[in-house]
């Protein structure tokens, strides 16, 4: 089922109102469990479940009360988006693709304003032939590494980039060890994970380049759970039109690192081939609102650049 939402045809009353209504003891109380995830990128985890816990709240009126529940057990990406394909995680987070679309349900707001697709790069310590490139062709003469299965990493093959997959904590020392040259991170991960030595002792952060690729983050839940994606959905517009979003997201240190990261930087754009339509609409729709932080302009749902389309590819 196609569900086009946008922020003003889903409401008669704006959010501060909503919060005051009593939460109707006729609604059900959810219980919305989510993945944890491997040390080093807390801050980003935080952020997510916040901005979840904030959408969730404001809809109380609407859909009824909550808790949320954290899986006591760390996992990988792909084993995240496992266990909300077998019912084990009723929300979770992910760098999106048509693949990924095609199986579960997208939330079409970027969460991370786009800043995942801005990548730094971990570099062996006193490697300093990065100084040197400039051009996307001199790039691919170094050899990247990345995770299995992400979808960064077919990115990466498909504009000639080469790439060894391996583990996520395995990445930072096959580039120690000098198997490979570089491993690109968020422009809002690199720092924190720097900060962890027992996985970059050895490493630096290269102070030359971004490599950047229109790469956003959305909120998944499972194909069958629209109830659920469209709450999440109207919790996040209702947030954003108020300004509580952008203002969660500006608070963010790992937020203000990025964009400071990006300054001075030599910027080598790459093509996302596995980006839907739907996606990269949302992703042009919502981007200038963060950056600018403003609110949205008003949209018609049967506008066909409405700000977020939940619907399985």
């Amino acid at each position: 089922m196609l569900l086009l939402i946008s922020v003003f045809s889903l409401f008669s009353v704006n959010a501060a109102e909503q919060l005051t209504k009593e939460v109707s003891a006729d609604l059900p109380h959810t219980l919305i469990r989510l993945p944890n995830v491997h040390p080093g990128r807390d801050s980003i985890y935080e952020y997510a479940k916040a901005l979840l816990n904030e959408a969730l709240l404001i809809t109380q009126p609407q859909y009824g009360t909550f808790n949320i529940i954290v899986s006591g057990q760390e996992s990988a990406q792909e084993r995240q988006l496992r266990s909300l394909e077998h019912n084990l995680l009723d929300v979770t987070w992910s760098v999106t693709s048509i693949e990924r679309e095609r199986q579960f349900l997208p939330i079409r707001i970027p969460i991370m304003a786009g800043l995942f697709g801005k990548r730094a790069l971990f570099i062996k310590e006193g490697d300093t032939r990065f100084e040197q490139v400039k051009t996307l062709e001199e790039l691919k003469s170094f050899r990247a590494v990345l995770g299995y299965d992400w979808p960064d990493t077919k990115i990466f093959r498909a504009n000639n980039l080469p790439v060894l997959e391996t583990t996520y904590r395995a990445s930072f020392r096959i580039v120690s060890e000098g198997f490979a040259d570089i491993f690109p991170r968020s422009v809002m991960e690199i720092q924190e994970e720097f900060g962890d030595k027992t996985l970059t002792r050895g490493l630096a952060i290269d102070d030359n380049l971004i490599i950047s690729y229109p790469s956003p983050i959305f909120f998944f839940v499972r194909s069958d759970n629209s109830a659920l994606a469209s709450r999440i959905a109207e919790g996040l517009l209702m947030m954003f039109e108020s300004g509580k979003f952008q203002e969660l997201l500006l608070s963010q240190d790992s937020f203000r690192q990025g964009m400071s990261m990006m300054e001075g930087r030599t910027e080598l754009n790459i093509e996302n081939p596995f980006l839907s339509e739907p996606s990269r609409i949302a992703l042009e729709k919502f981007l200038p609102e963060f950056i600018a932080t403003k609110t949205l302009e008003p949209s018609d749902a049967s506008d066909s650049v409405a700000p977020v389309l939940t619907e399985k590819q």
